[in-house]
């Protein structure tokens, strides 16, 4: 007999329960769905940008088995190549082109993965060895035996490493913020190492408003960043061949194997710092300087990442002083 005052116990119903797994569980491959398609079959379209930089200093383009290689030449003199910094193009130095080639031929080069160059090579590695082979290939092809390298950021760490390899072929060395360092990069560069994830951020970064976003993080002087600039540092990042390299660079790059020998690393070596640079800090220029034999560095007030954009006079004063001869 039930008493009045007694209420019917109420249980969990199982078909809802089993509805709520079945939605979280649909969620959750819609998403995973969705990162891979972005990751492996999304494309950014490419740009559809006509370079006024290029068509007034005019591209050439040396051709190897490894690459059609974009470059452009100004001067005369000694040989000295500069290299484009890593995810840009010939533009990261265009304001040091026309003050150095008034003493040397200036050569200033895309490498695999990066502005205008084009990749024939379907097996090319984007680690060390591929891109100090990269400009041994280059250098080859126009006739360059030694030279002076600067590169920045990247471009910095690569010609590091072709010194190292090639000590034969580098008369001085300029590296500016550069990467050589067994020490990790900033969280978002290292979000890239993560499978799906690194596609996915990188085809994002793609747009023109994350170009100047990158520009203002980078740059302390934020009156250089101009529309034309941002074209024209924007435009090659849209290109399916340089975002895969990007992520590809990320992951294969050993910077142990630089930091390593730089006791044993002869070459002059110029290293510039920008104080205020976000991406790699300024200790990390003490640390070149503690461990090359034979350095000048030097730290700019007032300059970030890029400090050939961002404070062109006195990059391109101490350029000048230390390759002059």
């Amino acid at each position: 007999m039930t008493r009045l005052d007694e209420r019917p116990v109420t249980r969990p119903r199982p078909r809802r329960r089993g509805r709520l797994r079945r939605w979280v569980l649909g969620v959750f491959a819609v998403l995973v769905a969705a990162l891979l398609f972005g990751a492996y079959a999304w494309q950014p379209a490419e740009a559809d940008f006509r370079s006024p930089y290029l068509a007034k200093m005019g591209s050439r383009y040396a051709d190897t088995p490894i690459a059609r290689f974009h470059y452009i030449q100004a001067g005369s003199g000694s040989p000295l190549i500069l290299i484009s910094p890593g995810g840009t193009s010939v533009i990261g130095w265009k304001e040091q082109v026309g003050v150095l080639a008034k003493d040397h031929t200036v050569y200033v080069v895309d490498l695999p993965g990066q502005g205008y160059t084009q990749v024939k090579d379907p097996d090319f590695g984007y680690d060390l060895d591929a891109m100090t082979t990269a400009i041994g290939s280059f250098m080859d092809t126009i006739g360059v035996k030694k030279a002076g390298l600067a590169g920045n950021s990247w471009s910095g760490g690569w010609a590091l490493a072709f010194a190292q390899r090639h000590p034969d072929r580098v008369g001085k060395l300029a590296l500016l913020d550069a990467t050589g360092l067994d020490l990790p990069g900033t969280w978002l560069w290292e979000s890239l190492k993560v499978p799906v994830i690194g596609e996915v951020a990188v085809k994002l970064s793609s747009g023109r408003s994350m170009a100047r976003s990158t520009a203002e993080a980078m740059m302390v002087n934020k009156k250089l960043i101009t529309e034309e600039l941002l074209d024209e540092w924007w435009a090659p990042s849209t290109f399916a061949t340089n975002i895969r390299a990007t992520v590809l660079l990320e992951r294969r790059l050993d910077w142990s194997t630089t930091e390593s020998a730089l006791p044993s690393t002869k070459t002059p070596t110029l290293v510039l710092w920008g104080k205020q640079d976000t991406v790699q800090p300024v200790e990390r220029a003490q640390r070149f300087a503690d461990l090359l034999p034979n350095d000048q560095t030097y730290i700019l007030d007032g300059c970030g990442h890029a400090p050939q954009l961002d404070c062109p006079a006195p990059v391109n004063r101490h350029l000048q002083t230390f390759f002059a001869n």
